[in-house]
């Protein structure tokens, strides 16, 4: 009997590793400080430490024609920065808007970010950032009826995704937006609904937008009691509000204020708005992403875009001295290549990442909302199903299937990676459910199956400890490096190893 443990996120891995030793750092800190933390925050952090360990469930897939056994580790379905969570997230949203939300016309996004004090405030308060969303689409909408279309009766749509970080992991709230760039106009007599595009957009036309929302927001915010100057003095025992105003300045709130120490390589340079970008006064507006109508798999790529997760485990490196270098995507305009954080500072920011609790991080407008109208008429035919292995798209669960959202595991890893998930390693026939377990019987079922194994070394061992043990370097079956044919090695969602027992 050979049996494959799927190491998707593992306690094991170096993040991890930081996460656990920061967390334990910044404790100490805030009870020294007579604050706490909220729960809301602790829960999200102790779901990640949690996140793909094997001891608190898995699912037993088995092969019945060569034996072989896979156990596949839950996951903790976070929605703050867990990496593997917030990758399978990504994916399954942008299949799901591509496929039977977004039709088929051309597609803009537009980015609008606020000022820096304001950025704190909204993170803060779910609210306000959903109505200063709000004035931001309904500018735009404007002016695609009055200048883009010339079609006043129109109605466009949109999808936005509430980002709440920056490239340094820093708290930096700000709204990625895909408009549909035209209108839908409905005649009245027929009730047939005709599509408008909009005529190309001009540096200029940006700019007497991104004016428009920067005063229209600041008055609706002076309305709400918040006008220039206003402090937010709520929570004056909670830790959170000093890290998040700390994650915004880029600083440590309990590390001395200091800012990250910088790496750069290049010499600085003059920077400079590109073109279909403009600011005012603190807000910014950057429409220069187009996605024409039948360039669907551009489309699939520009929501994944939206939606990825904070961090990626490549960008993360452990250096001699206990410190983290973070890799940024690209150097900024200063040179800077990265940046270099204790593990204290990393569960800083990475706790200010995380969003409260009933604040929906993505919104859906005009004729995409769910209340709409319009939608039905407006939604794309479901694609073809195109040719693929009898395994892809398979349930783990016997019950019948329901009607739901939810895409199957299998599903996204074929559409995005062509890795069959439920293909056994060995003959790569379809693998079956055999049981699902759950604590307290994951320790008895995995020290079972270690001790089962023919091979005195066992290539994954789980003690119960918790401490794991990778095979040897020259081991014919799972050397920690090892890959099989169609591992997912490299996958948003999750840091794919397969190990063998044998």
């Amino acid at each position: 009997m050979s049996v494959t443990v799927e190491r998707c996120n593992t306690p094991g891995d170096l993040l991890h590793g930081l996460v656990r030793d920061g967390l334990a750092e910044l404790q100490a800190v805030v009870e020294r400080a007579d604050r706490t933390l909220p729960r809301f925050v602790t829960r999200e952090i102790e779901g990640y430490l949690r996140c793909g360990d094997p001891r608190e469930g898995f699912a037993w897939l088995v092969c019945g024609d060569c034996d072989h056994h896979r156990l596949i580790p839950f996951t903790c379905k976070g929605r703050g920065f867990c990496p593997s969570c917030g990758g399978r997230r990504m994916a399954d949203r942008a299949a799901r808007w591509v496929d039977t939300l977004l039709p088929r016309v051309a597609v803009r996004q537009v980015v609008v970010t606020v000022p820096w004090p304001r950025r704190w405030l909204l993170a803060r308060k779910p609210a306000l950032a959903r109505g200063v969303l709000a004035i931001a689409l309904r500018e735009v909408q404007r002016w695609l009826q009055r200048v883009g279309t010339s079609q006043r009766d129109g109605q466009t749509g949109s999808i936005t995704v509430v980002q709440r970080f920056g490239s340094a992991l820093n708290l930096n709230l700000h709204f990625h937006c895909l408009v549909l760039d035209g209108v839908y106009v409905e005649d009245r007599v027929t009730g047939q609904v005709r599509w408008h595009r909009s005529r190309r957009w001009t540096t200029e036309d940006v700019e007497g937008l991104v004016v428009r929302i920067a005063d229209r927001a600041e008055a609706w915010l002076a309305r709400q009691g918040f006008g220039a100057g206003a402090v937010d003095e709520e929570g004056e025992d909670d830790a959170l509000s000093l890290i998040q105003s700390a994650s915004v300045a880029g600083r440590s709130a309990v590390g001395g204020g200091r800012r990250a120490k910088r790496v750069q390589v290049l010499g600085g340079r003059a920077f400079q708005l590109p073109p279909l970008c403009a600011s005012c006064d603190g807000y910014t507006v950057h429409a220069g992403v187009v996605i024409g109508a039948r360039n669907r798999k551009g489309l699939e790529q520009l929501c994944r875009y939206i939606a990825r997760p904070p961090l990626a485990k490549e960008r993360v490196e452990a250096l001699p001295d206990g410190r983290v270098r973070i890799q940024l995507k690209r150097a900024w305009s200063d040179g800077t290549t990265a940046l270099e954080l204790s593990r204290l500072e990393l569960v800083e920011r990475l706790m200010a990442l995380v969003p409260p609790p009933r604040a929906n991080q993505v919104h859906y407008h005009g004729v995409l909302a769910s209340r709409s109208r319009l939608r039905a008429s407006v939604r794309p035919t479901p694609p073809k199903a195109k040719k693929r292995p009898a395994t892809v798209g398979r349930r783990l669960s016997r019950r019948p299937p329901r009607k739901s959202r939810w895409r199957a595991w299998s599903d996204l890893l074929w559409r995005v990676f062509g890795v069959v998930g439920f293909g056994c390693p060995g003959c790569g026939h379809a693998m079956r459910l055999r049981t699902v377990v759950m604590p307290p019987a994951t320790l008895r079922v995995l020290t079972s199956l270690s001790r089962s194994a023919r091979c005195q070394r066992a290539a994954y061992e789980i003690h119960p400890g918790g401490t794991q043990r990778d095979p040897p370097s020259g081991h014919p079956m799972g050397s920690s490096r090892g890959h099989p044919k169609g591992s997912s090695r490299g996958h948003p969602m999750g840091s794919t190893r397969l190990h063998s027992l044998k």
